[in-house]
């Protein structure tokens, strides 16, 4: 007799686990087994006792214990203490009923309890405990290597409805396809979609959660998780590197191309503020920090790309700096340049004797000075205590130079206003470019378009107005 895909041979599944299995085989629990062959007189046929068998119900799959003592009196029999079958701890099943019913499905006459608990040609009565590979004697093994090719859900039920201890889960055999180079990466992943049944053969969800960081790719929700009542072995999450993680641009690119549903297989946010200073990019938000899941994710350390690898590259970093300053950003902070750039550690930004003459390059705006100084303040406090510092509407101050400076400064102003507030605060503009001030100069100029500057930055008008230009 041949399988059919449909039956599920459920050998021996533990009376506590599944209500319509009885217990056959692996791992009795009652050391001495009943001597059945001693009491063959009494009982002619196996459903004197076993009565609830052909229908699959327990209670009366076996009789009471106390029914010994009907004969076991302590007179005419010895007193004996039976307390019935301890109920085995097998992941293999095996349902009476349904067996039944495949065979009568397929024409063919059920089969007698000797043909599976004894041997042949034995003694009646000579009743032994069913061997796994027993089965086989009339469904063919059709796999070439049992543990690798099986079809597992045919003979098994899940590990979570097994009733395994700790130490049998242990020493489950791994299939060979474990063993091969990149399982752990693409490869069980392919496996566990095209068969989760198989996987949840020997494993739990657990076991997935031990290392997935995104817990919701499929087929992981359809494996069951493991009974409270179940302890597993104590495992350690592995993370393989993909091999395009191995490439010499990885680093430099890998923001184009990544994603919150594939990384967050193996990565929290957490990894990423490895190297990414806060708020990072927004796909970040998109992924679970470490404290709210249960995988520990892929432990990064921060590693500086191709570019800082040059011995030069402390020398001549100003120019990568300098061209996009949103590289540097990524991974480092303001803090991160003044460790160098605050002149305590003798490595300023700026060449030497660079202060006489920073008053061209800030006019000029050649460096930006407001990435690093703050002009309001570092500027200001510098200035005024060298004494150029302006001493009203008319006091030059630093303007020395320039008598008819007052008259021309606008120009200036409109080019640079930057420069202009290392000295000036807004209060010395107004004294003068105000409606509410003593000379009410409007610091436009003529033909200015208040409703067209409005349109295209009206942040910038605010700058100095406090109601709208114009109405509106």
């Amino acid at each position: 007799m041949r399988a059919s895909p449909t039956i599920r041979v459920l050998l021996g599944l533990a009376l506590a686990v599944a209500p319509v299995a009885i217990l056959l085989a692996a791992e009795r629990g009652q050391e001495d087994p009943f001597p059945h062959e001693e009491h063959e007189g009494l009982f002619p046929l196996c459903m004197g006792c076993h009565e609830g068998v052909p229908d699959g119900l327990i209670a009366t799959s076996y009789p009471e214990p106390e029914s010994c003592a009907n004969c076991h009196d302590g007179v005419d029999e010895e007193r004996v203490q039976w307390e019935g079958p301890t109920p085995s701890v097998t992941n293999v099943a095996f349902d009476h009923v349904e067996h039944v019913r495949e065979m009568e499905a397929d024409g063919e006459e059920a089969l007698t309890c000797e043909a599976c608990h004894s041997q042949p040609d034995a003694e009646r009565m000579s009743v032994e405990g069913v061997e796994l590979g027993s089965c086989w004697g009339c469904h063919e093994h059709e796999a070439d290597d049992h543990v690798t090719d099986a079809d597992c859900t045919q003979c098994h039920v899940p590990l979570t409805e097994s009733g395994f201890s700790r130490s049998r889960i242990a020493a489950i055999e791994a299939p060979g396809a474990h063993e091969q180079d990149g399982f752990r990466g693409e490869v069980h992943g392919e496996l566990s979609e095209s068969d989760a049944g198989r996987c949840a053969t020997c494993h739990t969800r657990d076991r997935c959660l031990d290392c997935h960081v995104n817990t919701g790719l499929d087929p992981i929700p359809s494996i069951p998780l493991a009974p409270p009542d179940m302890v597993l072995p104590a495992t350690e999450a592995h993370y393989d590197v993909p091999d395009d993680h191995g490439s010499a641009d990885y680093l430099e690119e890998h923001g184009t191309f990544s994603s919150a549903g594939e990384c967050t297989t193996c990565h929290t946010r957490d990894d990423c503020a490895s190297c990414h200073v806060e708020p990072g990019p927004s796909v970040l938000a998109e992924f679970p920090r470490r404290a709210d899941v249960r995988a520990p994710g892929a432990t990064l350390v921060r590693d500086a790309p191709l570019s800082h690898e040059s011995p030069f590259f402390l020398r001549g970093h100003e120019a990568l700096a300098g061209s996009d300053e949103s590289l540097c950003q990524t991974c480092h902070t303001q803090e991160t340049c003044t460790a160098c750039h605050d002149g305590a550690t003798g490595n300023e930004f700026h060449p030497d004797n660079f202060v006489t003459r920073h008053a061209t390059e800030a006019y000029g705006q050649s460096a930006e000075c407001a990435n690093c100084h703050s002009t309001q303040v570092f500027c200001r406090a510098c200035h005024i205590g060298q004494g150029f510092e302006s001493s009203g509407r008319l006091g030059r101050g630093f303007h020395d130079a320039e008598p008819l400076w007052l008259i021309r400064h606008g120009q200036a102003a409109r080019q640079t206003l930057e420069s202009c507030a290392s000295c000036h605060s807004q209060r010395d503009c107004v004294q003068c470019h105000s409606v509410t001030g003593a000379f009410q100069v409007n610091p436009h100029g003529p033909g200015f378009d208040a409703a067209r500057a409005r349109a295209k930055s009206p942040r910038t008008c605010f700058a100095c107005h406090i109601t709208v230009p114009g109405g509106g």
